[in-house]
């Protein structure tokens, strides 16, 4: 499946998310697990915090029904405040849980797998995490005021100034929605994701202005930050699709030369104008959409290691039959022969 123009992605991403309903579970349980939150928070706020700040200010000679109402505003605050900061936390694990269930689906499996049970992968997940939270709640809030203030013209003018609005926004959101995918499952570090983003900002800013836009749209968009995400998902499996399919196709041409390699699927590095991709060196010849079931319980990579042995025993095994065709064919001129040899003898004796 080749890649597609990448401003199609955000709506792919809502047609699959609304025709694949296992993928519903993954949204759905994170709104209930903030709203349940978020109600045992107003519950201890207004328990404890309420009245230790109310009698505060009417010790400090507050009338009282300004010190309850001062009180029930802050506690509301408070509450609000502790579910952002769960929201924080827990949302971007929602989010890469949301990926890999796609990536799962379009049975790319295998690629989480390999990244399972790697220490340093998973520090480079946590620092990721992390990393997203301050980057999203910082730099990408202040980005989007100051675009905001400059383009505050611009918004007198129908459909220009949104424009203009998302696409420069485009590129944040892009690269938040795919650091999951780059750092945890391609095991690059963060600046290395950056660097390949800021070098392929039309791409990233083609996707990113539809999902900023889908985001701004009021009600659905508590719908469309997720279907965002299953975009950006769709958007790496088409690109690891392809690179097999292009891979496949030089195994084949290889073939027909004569040559041989290592048999393994060539997943470009983040120095390539090739997109990102897993650098777990994959077998070619493998069942990717199989993988899991029967004695493959176990990540290609794990299963089977490449080699120059390996490849040499390649190169001995088809000498081998070359020799053993030849040889069968050599024999079977020479019965040919007798053949011949017997009947013209048979024939003269007769005649």
């Amino acid at each position: 499946m080749t890649v597609k123009a990448r401003w199609l992605y955000p709506f792919r991403g809502i047609t699959y998310f609304l025709s694949n309903p296992r993928l519903w579970p993954r949204v759905i349980l994170p709104f209930v697990i903030l709203l349940l939150v978020t109600i045992a928070l107003l519950i201890l706020a207004f328990t404890y915090l309420m009245p230790l700040q109310a009698d505060f200010l009417i010790r400090h000679s507050w009338p009282s029904w300004i010190a309850y109402t001062v009180s029930v505003l802050f506690t509301l605050l408070e509450a609000a405040l502790g579910s952002l900061v769960v929201y924080l936390a827990l949302m971007p694990l929602w989010e890469d849980a949301l990926f890999d269930a796609v990536l799962r689906s379009r049975k790319l499996g295998y690629i989480i797998d390999a990244a399972h049970g790697d220490y340093r992968t998973c520090i480079n997940g946590v620092l990721a995490s992390i990393y997203i939270i301050v980057f999203q709640s910082t730099v990408l809030l202040l980005f989007q005021v100051v675009t905001l203030i400059v383009l505050l013209p611009l918004h007198a003018v129908p459909v220009v100034g949104t424009i203009i609005y998302c696409y420069l926004n485009g590129w944040v959101v892009s690269f938040s929605k795919r650091i999951h995918y780059d750092v945890e499952l391609c095991k690059k570090n963060v600046s290395q994701s950056r660097k390949y983003a800021w070098e392929h900002r039309v791409e990233y800013c083609e996707f990113g202005a539809v999902a900023v836009f889908l985001e701004m749209t009021p009600v659905l968009n508590l719908l469309f930050f997720w279907t965002n995400v299953v975009g950006a998902a769709l958007w790496v499996a088409d690109e690891i699709d392809e690179a097999r399919r292009q891979d496949r196709i030089a195994s084949r041409t290889a073939a027909d030369h004569g040559h041989f390699g290592s048999q393994y699927v060539t997943f470009h590095s983040y120095g390539t104008s090739s997109p990102g991709l897993p650098t777990e060196p994959l077998l070619a010849g493998h069942t990717y959409e199989n993988h899991g079931g029967g004695d493959n319980h176990l990540p290609p990579q794990y299963q089977y290691q490449a080699s120059p042995y390996t490849v040499h025993q390649q190169q001995q095994q088809y000498q081998q039959q070359q020799q053993q065709q030849q040889q069968q064919y050599q024999q079977h001129q020479q019965y040919q022969q007798q053949y011949y040899q017997g009947q013209q003898h048979t024939g003269s004796g007769h005649y």
